[in-house]
């Protein structure tokens, strides 16, 4: 199975890391975890241009992002074996390396659909069918839910958007980001769709309303369900 390493995190618990610390130990340009830690947004203005004492919660993150994936042996490969992660992950590493060789343009991958169905287990739900273009499954309490997911890598900006909403005929909004190379849900907030409406961005080329990576991964809108979806 593919697992990530963990092994080594209960040892930074105890004491504060450097992206240098970090970069010795997982042999990653510091630059790189410096850049990928900058786009998360957990630095304040003020504490720019400090030195960075990481805490255990962003090492953990650091090493679940460059440490080494184990993956499974083509010999012993068999699909059934691997749990939905897994799946993505490997398909993940495949869409890149066929981008990689000019033979697919997109990222397309099957994100959308399990995000749906993860929050349909949320909500206690049922889909909806696909001809309802507003709203993608009805909560058992009768509330209309949208769901939107959006596949981040490395090199995701937070100023990257999901996809455009272009009718607010529903009550809840649930944007979720997927961590492309471990093929996890990293952050997932419900948003109401008079939130969506106040923070939105609209967009009049495409006559519709963006939401952004980094105000989904700051949470300061919304409600955090991130563990429940993860879960589900």
């Amino acid at each position: 199975m593919m697992t990530v390493r963990f092994d080594t995190l209960a040892n930074m618990i105890n004491s504060f890391s450097t992206p240098q610390t970090l970069s010795d130990e997982l042999g990653v340009d510091p630059k790189r975890i410096r850049k990928w830690l900058r786009a998360q947004g957990w630095r304040s203005e003020v504490e720019k241009g400090q030195s960075w004492e990481l805490s255990p919660e962003q090492t953990e993150a650091v090493h679940i992002q460059f440490g080494p994936v184990q993956n499974a042996g083509t010999e012993s490969f068999n699909a059934k074996d691997w749990n939905v992660g897994e799946l993505l992950q490997a398909y993940s590493s495949i869409l890149g390396e066929l981008r990689s060789r000019g033979l697919v343009r997109t990222n397309n991958a099957p994100v959308g659909d399990l995000a749906e169905y993860a929050c349909a287990i949320v909500y206690a739900g049922v889909l909806a069918p696909n001809s309802a273009k507003s709203y993608d499954l009805t909560a058992a309490d009768g509330r209309r839910v949208q769901v939107k997911v959006r596949n981040v890598r490395e090199d995701t900006r937070p100023s990257s958007g999901f996809s455009p909403l272009r009718s607010f005929d529903f009550d809840v909004c649930v944007f979720v980001l997927v961590d492309e190379r471990q093929g996890v849900v990293s952050a997932a907030y419900e948003w109401t769709s008079d939130e969506v409406a106040a923070y939105g961005t609209h967009r009049a080329h495409t006559n519709g309303t963006v939401v952004r990576v980094r105000q989904v991964r700051s949470g300061i809108v919304g409600r955090n369900v991130t563990e429940l979806v993860r879960a589900a």
